[in-house]
This record gives structure tokens, sequence and C-alpha cells, in this order.
């Protein structure tokens, strides 16, 4: 099942814009748009988010509860794991940290730390290492389930012990925190995907979203 809504960005005369299909006129002007040439083609809008299966030996965040474009709200909180080469998340919760639940990540935010920035693909070297230090942890007494604590001891825990024995490249992770690791890795993509729900929830309540172009 394909959980993209599909929000088309178009551009006809005075401003961008947004709907889930292409109109048969303008919505600024009324131009019959079967004539009339468009400004800017119409594109589909990336679609922020994925299935944690699809994004091996990456981290993965979702909100705790509900989804991320129905449901999230900033002051949510947000749950974190690590999938592995065959996208298997690893998760740490009351549960204790288990793998067993990755049908669940069917909207997520996936983070990778160890793909080529020019090509995407995962350094084979890099994927091995990244198996053995997530098996190796997760066969680790430490991450038992009565040692879990929402507040101390969580799921962010568990991602910044992995990063740190992973050592991955240009990931500071000397004292890295949760709140250097937001800063790192998350609000990139947090930000981004925020900007792409808040259009979503427009667009439920409204045929299209209208942004005015910037005048020179």
């Amino acid at each position: 099942m394909n959980l993209d809504p599909g929000i088309v960005c178009y551009q006809h005369c005075e401003g961008r814009l947004f709907s889930f299909s292409l109109p048969s006129s303008c919505y600024l002007c009324g131009a019959d748009l079967s004539v009339e040439p468009l400004t800017c083609p119409p594109f589909r809008l990336p679609y922020p988010f994925v299935r944690a299966s699809q994004a091996p030996c990456s981290i993965v965040i979702k909100p705790t509860k509900g989804d991320f474009l129905h449901d999230y709200r900033s002051s949510n909180d947000l749950h974190i794991g690590v999938t592995d080469s065959e996208g298997r998340v690893f998760e740490y919760d009351h549960e204790g940290l288990h793998s067993d639940y990755t049908s669940s990540w069917t909207q997520s935010l996936g983070v990778s730390v160890i793909s080529d920035p020019a090509t995407g693909r995962l350094d084979p070297v890099w994927l091995e290492y990244w198996d053995f230090t997530l098996h190796t942890m997760a066969q680790d007494p430490t991450w038992a389930e009565d040692r879990y604590d929402e507040t101390s001891f969580n799921c962010y825990s568990f991602v910044l012990e992995f990063l740190k024995k992973l050592g991955p490249p240009g990931i500071k992770t000397k004292g890295l925190s949760k709140t250097s690791l937001c800063e790192q890795l998350l609000v990139p993509h947090t930000t981004a995907a925020a900007k792409y729900i808040s259009l979503y929830r427009k667009l439920r309540s409204q045929t299209v979203v209208a942004v005015p172009l910037m005048k020179q």
C-alpha cells in the first residue's frame, strides 16, 4: 500500500499552486489549463516518509503515537530506532530491545549515515560493520526491559550508544547527546517533513493552496 497522498505543484500566473491533482482551470486567474501553457510544468512533491523496511542501515523516526501526516504535533514525542541491512527495525522500549514490529513502521523518516553522499549507495564494509555492531548490541543484557526508563534510559539511549560504538564518518560521536543527535541528524529531516505535513493538512480542508511568487 502506497501511503504517498500525491501532492502536485504547478505554476500558471502569479503564484505557485499545490493540490492533490491538476485542476482544469487556474485557481488564481481562472484560465483553462487544458489550453493555457503552464509557467512551471507540474511535478509531484517528494514524499518525505518511508517504510522502515525500505531504509536499510538507517536511523528511523516516527511519532510515539499515531502517524506523521494526521496525528503529529511538534510537542509530541518521537520514537527512534535502527534498521539492519535487511530493513528490520531494532527499537528499545518497555519490552526491551526487539525487532518484531517492523511492519508498524510504515510512515517514518529514514536517516542514512553511512551512504555515499554522491551516489546514495551503502559502502559494503560499513554495511557489514553496521550489522555486526547492531546484532552484537541486541545480545547485550544492558538493553533488557527491566532497565528501560521512559525519561532516563530509553530509545534515544540505545541509538546514541549504537552510534558511539559504530563511529560512522561525518558524525561527531564524542560527547554525543540527545540534543546534539537531533541537531546533527534529525532536525534537517524533521524540518522538511513539517513543511510537507502543514501543506497536506491545508489541502485536506481546501482544494488548492496558493503561494504568491516573491517579486524581484
